[in-house]
């Protein structure tokens, strides 16, 4: 330990010595490690710390999957369910929860809101193993009818909302106009399925009907597995459990399965992929790092030959040498830990700032302690990364040699060349693997921006309200209030049109059906499609065009025929070779004694499921026959859409002042947010390949600068013998274009190998895109050549009678 400390002491010294040299070490280690630990705490935060659950290993989602309609990963229908729950026997207890968090508006004494709620069993708590803050979870038996009306509040909501009142237990609060009696509080942080929920209510079941519910599938599923059973087990099991259920229930179960993972993995499916990509790139920008600087103490290493032959000669073995320089390595690479640790605290703020919020657990972000022992152990890392090779370089000494030389600048070996030139082939690959990487990404992110909506997003104001079904009980009820809302919005100035629809374009369908088609073979029915419900104004308002036949009127109500608008997808898939119009459908099977609905038009297809999504198959039904609780209002104002937020607040109050409008977005903004992730992704990839260009740029420029020094007499004598100005900028830009070539070689080579791990992040671009490749390397390329040409320019300037007298 002594002997350790006073290498540490000498390590300290020779930095001190170099303030340039140490600044200049310190700060390229910092960006990298830096950037490595503050994409390291998400990764913590979303994919590698445990859901706040009671022992979250043990706890498992379950969906139903189905190749016949194409479902991977559907909801649950509540009769299959319940089955599942009797027959098994891997599991402790399985829970069901509704799909996502549902609106519910909180009215009394203050002004309405609106909450978002989750609907769920009675024994959903128990199962995740998390007991109230305050009072008591559900019971099992809250789940039915007559039971259900109880709500437990989150911590934020009980905080914000009733001031922390502990006397809020028993108490009745009234949402949607029907009383719930708070039963309890959750823990402050607890959140489950996701942090925006602010209180949870049971389903309320019939339990005489709940066996025949095999339709619709509206459940998610969570389940914990009995000690000692794995979910390999489990997926066995269910196997069996869906293949009984298939023979039972061939009306319904035909080829219905059950899927099974992880509840973790569940939640983070959709994030794992890209932040995983980030942190293989911010590894890169390390490697980047780690290359630059062991190319600066492999410079040094040239200046301490005779330092190392003075310690040889004195009886310094080569290990105890080897040991010393690494020593002076780990100094280096701990003042570079520390100011990089400095670094991914203010990295991870920018993290959130810049995060689109919709990714899970990614408010979560901490510099914690498996944080901080990830920055000690990089640390370390980077110390052998970069320290090692010239450190044995170095330990390597011909004392012959070194001894004879007269000073302290030696000129190094071929040892030294070799080991510079590899680093800069490497930093250049991994420079342009990067680059290519972000390249893709960019141009998949360019094409996404400029998919074609399917209607026209400029000043349009959209805003969601939910009409309470105890209030808004009858269908002419919720017609009255949606058509006295549209004529007060349209009456307003500078409103061009309005409309009502049940489903945004971009946020997914409303819900989705088999259907049937009038004289088609009873083996056809089967094929999935998805619903919305609009208001006759609605394609003229989001400016969706038609394509044949005519659109919704205020004639088709529950007074007429039901009659259906469908897309173009569905028209060129079922009626490719005749007219849809005037043709029947109906959302059951064949035999089944429904009405049959008459297609009346055909519009232009609709990004109703993403930018990104593929149009499936959809039908347009008039709200006029199919009314609902909830519903978006689309207005198409002449000049900015915010400036209309108030004046339509102020007349759907008029109507109803119980009624909280919410979601309040312009139609860009709702866009905009659809791809929010992709954006994100595509910002920290391009900042990650500017850094790994501009430090691969910084390398070459160092390397062929110590060259240009290195071979200042040899220069200078073939500039004696008649060499011009020309053959000497040759002479330099050939060494540095022939390493940057190499490295561009190498880096194409894996970048066909590792792009391939990102194709399912790009839209319209292949994972090996030629034009890509091609204007990254050549962009690489050009960089690396400006790199080598200014030492070059300053090599062509030497005065010959000063290089011939240069030691």
């Amino acid at each position: 330990m002594e002997t350790l400390f006073k290498d540490i002491r000498y390590g300290f010294r020779l930095l001190l010595k170099k303030p340039g040299f140490s600044v200049v070490a310190a700060l390229t280690l910092a960006l990298g490690i830096g950037a490595n630990t503050a994409i390291f705490s998400a990764v913590n935060a979303v994919l590698l710390r445990p859901l706040p659950y009671r022992e979250p290993s043990r706890l498992v989602e379950i969906w139903e999957t189905n190749p016949l309609k194409g479902w991977k990963d559907a909801p649950v229908a509540p009769a299959n369910f319940y089955d599942w729950e009797q027959q098994n026997d891997v599991f402790e207890g399985m829970a069901n929860y509704s799909p996502g968090p549902g609106n519910f508006a909180l009215t009394g004494k203050d002004e309405s809101e609106r909450l978002r709620g989750m609907r769920t069993s009675g024994n959903l708590f128990s199962v995740l193993g998390v007991e109230a803050a305050l009072g008591r979870t559900f019971l099992p038996e809250e789940t039915w009818k007559g039971k259900n009306e109880v709500v437990i509040l989150s911590h934020g909501l009980w905080k914000r909302r009733f001031g922390e009142d502990p006397s809020i237990i028993g108490q009745m609060i009234s949402l949607d106009g029907k009383n719930y009696t708070v039963v309890g509080v959750m823990p402050d942080r607890f959140y489950f399925p996701t942090k925006d929920v602010d209180l949870w209510v049971p389903w309320g079941f019939d339990p005489t009907k709940i066996a025949n519910l095999r339709r619709p599938h509206f459940m998610r599923v969570v389940a914990r597995l009995k000690s000692g059973k794995t979910p390999a087990q489990a997926q066995t099991e269910m196997n069996t459990i869906a293949g009984r259920l298939e023979q039972e229930y061939p009306g319904t179960n035909t080829q219905m399965g059950a899927g099974l993972g992880l509840l973790h993995d569940w939640t983070v499916t959709d994030t794992r992929l890209p932040l995983l990509i980030l942190l293989a790139a911010v590894g890169f920008i390390l490697l980047i790092s780690c290359a630059n600087i062991a190319n600066l103490l492999l410079a040094r290493a040239a200046t301490r030959m005779r330092e190392m032959a003075i310690r040889t000669a004195l009886g310094a073995g080569r290990r105890r040498i080897v040991r010393q320089l690494l020593t002076e390595s780990l100094v280096m690479s701990a003042g570079g830990g520390a100011l990089g640790l400095l670094l991914a605290v203010w990295g991870k703020e920018l993290l959130l700032a810049f995060s689109p919020g919709n990714i899970p657990r990614f408010d979560e972000i901490s510099v914690d302690a498996t944080v901080f022992g990830f920055t000690l152990g990089i640390t370390f890392l980077t110390t052998l990364i970069f320290g090692l090779v010239p450190a044995l370089a170095s330990s390597k000494v011909d004392l012959t040699t070194s001894l004879k030389e007269g000073g302290q600048k030696g000129g190094g070996d071929s040892r030294h060349n070799r080991a510079r030139n590899l680093f800069v082939v490497l930093e250049v690959a991994f420079a342009l693997m990067l680059l290519i990487g972000a390249g893709l990404m960019i141009k998949s992110f360019v094409r996404l921006q400029r998919v074609d909506p399917g209607f026209d997003p400029d000043n349009i104001l959209t805003l969601a309200i939910s009409l309470p079904g105890s209030k808004y009980k009858e269908d002419p009820q919720l017609i009255s209030f949606y058509q006295q809302a549209l004529e007060r919005i349209k009456s307003l100035p500078t409103v061009g049109d309005a409309a009502v629809t049940l489903a945004l374009p971009s946020q997914g369908a409303a819900w989705t059906s088999d259907f049937s088609i009038e004289g088609r073979a009873p083996e056809d029915y089967g094929k999935e499609v998805r619903h919305n419900v609009v208001s006759s104004d609605y394609f003229r308002t989001m400016k969706v065009p038609l394509a044949g036949g005519r659109l919704f009127t205020d004639y088709d109500d529950k007074d007429h025929p039901m009659v259906v608008v469908i897309n173009e997808a569905l028209a060129r898939g079922f009626f490719s070779n005749e007219d849809p119009i005037g043709k029947r459908l109906k959302f059951s099977k064949p035999e089944v004694e429904d009405d049959w609905i008459t297609i009346v038009g055909v519009v232009k297809n609709e990004k109703l499921e993403g930018l990104a999504a593929e149009v499936k198959p959809e039908v347009y039904q008039s709200f006029l026959q199919t009314a609902n609780n909830s519903a978006n209002f689309v207005v198409r104002t002449t000049t900015d859409p915010r400036a209309l937020t108030t004046a339509v607040r102020t007349e759907i109050s008029a109507i109803d002042k119980d009624i909280p409008i919410f979601n309040v977005k312009t139609m860009k903004e709702v866009l905009y947010e659809s791809i929010a992730r992709e954006r994100f992704t595509v910002l920290l990839l391009t900042i990650f390949a500017g850094v790994a260009l501009i430090l691969s740029a910084i390398g070459i420029y160092g390397v062929m600068s110590y060259a240009v020094t290195e071979r200042t007499h040899e220069i200078g004598i073939r500039m004696a013998l008649g060499a011009n100005t020309s053959d000497v900028l040759k002479l330099v830009v050939r060494q540095g274009i022939k390493l940057a070539l190499a490295g561009v070689g190498l880096g194409i080579a894996g970048a066909f190998a590792l792009t391939r791990l990102i194709a399912n992040l790009l839209f319209g671009v292949g994972a090996t895109d030629p034009l890509t490749f091609t204007v990254i390397s050549l962009l690489l390329t050009s960089v690396a050549l400006l790199a080598c040409w200014l030492p070059a320019r300053r090599a062509a300037k030497v005065d010959p009678m000063v290089a011939l007298r240069y030691e």
